[in-house]
């Protein structure tokens, strides 16, 4: 079992690298509607990853009680081992497509803003947004 869950995990976490790597090609591309709609689906994956390795964790908690308690790494087979090396690897990859992806979206996310507080600017009293300046931009004179 143990094999199994380390196997379905690495593959979940190598989906979620290729929909991130997708993401950070359509953000660069401004392809808003294709980011959102695997926004779902990699969701589903983190939460099936979740389960997955809650029942990794159970299985190992299991026999490591089972065998009093001795180094992990005189229970696993080579196989579990390796797929458990894989799996460290894949996380660490995750990992840093992740940081990429993010800070792509915080260059996006800061472009909009100061965008939008052009077009629309804002008075600050104390530290709280309050009623915007006069829309100058937006003024139509009939």
């Amino acid at each position: 079992m143990i094999n199994h869950y380390l196997k379905s995990s690495i593959k979940n976490i190598e989906d979620l690298i290729t929909f991130t790597l997708n993401d950070i090609e359509d953000i660069k591309q401004a392809n808003n509607d294709a980011i959102y709609q695997r926004t779902k689906i990699k969701d589903e994956i983190i939460e099936i990853f979740e389960s997955q390795k809650s029942l990794l964790d159970n299985e190992l908690v299991k026999l490591m009680k089972k065998n009093d308690n001795k180094e992990l790494s005189e229970l696993l087979s080579d196989s579990e081992q390796e797929n458990l090396e894989i799996l460290k690897i894949k996380l660490q990859e995750l990992h840093r497509v992740n940081k990429e992806y993010a800070k792509l979206v915080v260059v996006v996310n800061e472009f909009y803003t100061s965008l939008f507080d052009k077009i629309f600017p804002t008075e600050m009293e104390n530290y709280k947004k309050i009623n915007p300046k006069s829309f100058s931009l937006l003024q139509v004179s009939v």
